[in-house]
């Protein structure tokens, strides 16, 4: 009666989750949030399931595995966290107008409740990227008096104020930019609680993993020879570049060492090069040219460059703005006839609140397009440095106010240098241009030399940044991966001679020392180690997957097969989150570390869930052909991958509520990109509960189950973004 209960319960919530994120689409937030999400029902529904939840744990006595009753408990303590976020949380706005004051707010049901302080708004600003009109963050300065005592309090996009348990974040603001509308939130218990819940989940889910008690160990001991499912992959190219003037490969990539302060760091142009080109078409060469070529071709030639379509736009209705077909626009399919900017409106309207269609591919665009301004104003090639008054300041070429203080033959130098290198370049004067070139250098050294890296150090991180941008090599140790993983697990004849063994095993030892390289040239650049972002982590995760396969490979030969495959996955992941690298500094909240891990977490989570509706597909063909021992080993192997799948997910979905709330001021909001998510972690956690739901034991049931399970996976990376839409866009 208790399972019934459960298995009853437990579907009802995920249909009406479900649902509500399609009703939110016609109806509105504001609508599922009063009558689903915040109904007394559905609180109801949640607690009827725990109470029952519980009562299994305690008739099975499931305290007798520790490890599996830790994981379970933790959700009891996350759901009494909400519970306890939805009974005494206070939420609501505060309208703030620049010098006056305000002690009371309005919350969701439109009442005015008090304040136990008072809240004075000093000035809003719009922080914009230097030299641009594109908003870079939003801040307000508010002071906050109690007690007679006042202090000030900075509230922008990714700084929440706080005021004695109150915490405050920056909502809207008006159109004459002398009032801000704040986030008021208060939930001290429900935050506290809802954290101990997920420190408890992933302490069970390394419980699980390690523990003797689980099926964990016996999956893998009969997975060993599993078949795995080769996968192809293609990228598509982008337009051709008929009529393009480029600038000879040699000078360009002597330029290309010359040293720039670009984001607060001393580095080549090459690297400013290879951001700019990147961010512009997905990946740091176009059409056959190297980054330095595109740069410098299009510094000289920009007239025929603002028509070469190397910007790539994913968005369609961003492509409709345009007036483009297809996904490739130049620089000048963003002004129109009238010499004005095509998004203008759209971005201005996104701007004052109102509603626009596809948020994150007109921000995207937009992005894009004032990169290429950034460009041409020079704000992209400080290269001229200057010792003044113990400090160095950098300078543009062609800067007109400069210093009193620089002597004559050096301000002449500084606005004069990059038009004689133009015209050499122009007339064919290629040792003329190296001449330049050299004395440019030699410019530097003088002024800076103290500061300069050294010249090991450039030649390091340009070496680095065109291995870096070898695309070739990730598809190459993908394919190969999934070849080895194929030929190793499937235990075909020639696997088990020498000769197979000894390349496998160099293979990866040269990726092994591709990525080793790569990390130690990136740890030597940067100065630091090389974990701080999403890219990096991946890309460690990588090299540390081939580490142990190299160690571990003897005693256990299966790991050749998956530790290549899901390196090769990582890197995979990697290059993907690095095809738009930030150029521009972005908004502080988009570069929080727990946002990059959040992210790849999850996509590690479906990378494993793709890879188990392969193996159901090759599963139900064993089926079909009676290979009863093949099967077996198949099944295992994707039970197997089911474990680290729900946990990456699950440890993911709360890693993104941990920063969701310390950057927007609530850990969980019903967005329907971390609904479906949510659904895609309840709907993949009923096969690991085999022993309750015995239907899981036949093969056949199981893998139509993971199957048609993978469509959750679907909606929720590419429906939500595309259908559902919502404050979420990461697929």
């Amino acid at each position: 009666m208790i399972k019934k209960s459960i298995y009853a319960l437990y579907t009802l919530l995920i249909v009406c989750i479900g649902f509500a994120t399609i009703i939110e689409k016609y109806r509105g937030t504001a609508y599922v949030s009063d009558n689903i999400y915040g109904a007394w029902w559905f609180v109801v529904l949640w607690a009827l399931l725990t109470a029952a939840s519980v009562a299994y744990m305690v008739k099975a006595k499931l305290y007798r595995r520790m490890a599996v009753a830790l994981l379970h408990f933790s959700f009891v303590v996350i759901l009494a966290g909400a519970l306890t976020t939805w009974l005494t949380a206070e939420r609501g706005t505060v309208s703030l107008r620049t010098g006056k004051t305000l002690n009371s707010y309005t919350d969701n049901k439109g009442g005015e409740r008090t304040l136990p302080f008072s809240l004075t708004l000093k000035r809003f600003n719009v922080v914009n990227y230097p030299g641009t009109d594109a908003a870079q963050d939003y801040q307000s300065v508010v002071s906050v008096k109690q007690d007679g005592e006042s202090h000030d309090v900075i509230i922008s996009m990714n700084n929440i104020g706080a005021a004695e348990s109150y915490r405050l974040f920056q909502s809207s603001f008006d159109s004459d930019m002398n009032g801000v509308t704040l986030g008021v939130y208060r939930d001290p218990i429900g935050i506290a609680v809802t954290y101990t819940g997920y420190l408890l989940f992933l302490l069970g889910v390394v419980c699980t993993l390690l523990s003797r008690k689980t099926e964990v160990r016996s999956l893998y001991r009969k997975a060993v020879q599993v078949t795995c499912i080769a996968m192809m992959l293609c990228c598509g190219t982008s337009a051709s570049a008929a009529n393009a003037e480029m600038v000879d490969a040699d000078v360009a990539h002597s330029f290309g060492s010359v040293n720039v302060l670009y984001n607060s760091r001393i580095c080549p142009v090459n690297t400013v090069a290879t951001d700019f080109v990147t961010k512009l078409a997905g990946k740091p060469t176009w059409n056959g040219y190297s980054a330095d070529e595109i740069f410098m071709s299009w510094m000289i030639y920009y007239s025929s460059w603002e028509e070469q379509k190397i910007i790539r736009i994913k968005s369609s209705s961003v492509q409709r703005m345009l007036g483009i077909d297809g996904q490739w626009a130049s620089y000048s399919d963003f002004i129109d006839h009238y010499n004005e900017y095509k998004l203008k409106d759209a971005i201005a309207n996104m701007q004052s609140g109102k509603n626009v269609e596809d948020r994150k591919g007109l921000l995207d665009a937009d992005e894009k397009f004032h990169v290429v301004e950034m460009f041409y104003k020079g704000q992209m090639l400080r290269i001229f440095p200057y010792q003044t008054k113990g400090s160095i300041n950098w300078y543009t070429p062609g800067s007109q106010v400069l210093p009193r203080d620089i002597p004559v033959k050096e301000q002449f130098f500084i606005k004069q240098a990059m038009d004689f290198l133009t015209e050499s370049i122009v007339t064919g004067q290629q040792p003329r241009a190296f001449e330049i070139i050299a004395k440019i250098k030699l410019f530097q050294k003088d002024m800076a030399g103290s500061v300069l890296p050294s010249k090991a150090i450039t030649n390091a991180e340009i070496t680095y940044n065109r291995m870096n941008s070898q695309r070739w090599v990730v598809f190459l140790s993908l394919t190969l991966g999934l070849l080895i993983c194929v030929a190793t697990n499937a235990s075909w004849r020639f696997t088990q001679r020498r000769w197979f063994r000894h390349a496998t095993l160099a293979y990866v030892s040269v990726l092994a020392a591709y990525l080793t390289a790569l990390l130690a040239m990136r740890w030597w650049v940067g100065n630091h180690i090389p974990v701080s972002n999403g890219y990096e982590t991946m890309q460690f995760m990588a090299w540390a997957l081939l580490i142990i396969t190299l160690l571990l490979h003897r005693k256990f030969p299966i790991i050749i097969g998956f530790g290549t495959l899901i390196a090769a996955f990582c890197l995979l992941v990697a290059m993907l989150a690095g095809g738009s690298p930030q150029i521009t500094q972005l908004m502080p909240v988009l570069q929080s570390p727990l946002l990059s891990v959040h992210v790849m977490t999850v996509m590690c989570a479906y990378a494993l869930f793709a890879l188990q509706v392969l193996l159901g597909i090759q599963s139900l063909w064993l089926l079909r052909k009676n290979d009863i021992a093949a099967l077996e080993r198949s099944t295992a192997l994707s039970m197997l991958l089911l474990y680290p799948a729900v946990f990456l997910l699950g440890i993911g979905i709360f890693l993104g509520a941990v920063w969701a709330n310390v950057s927007w001021g609530t850990y969980w909001s019903w967005d329907p990109k971390e609904t479906w998510a949510l659904i895609t972690f309840m709907v993949y956690a009923v096969p690991l509960h085999r022993a309750s739901v015995p239907t899981f034991s036949n093969p056949r049931t199981y893998h139509i189950y993971i199957i048609c399970a993978f469509v959750t996976v679907l909606t929720t990376y590419f429906g939500v973004n595309f259908i559902l839409g919502g404050m979420h866009s990461y697929a």
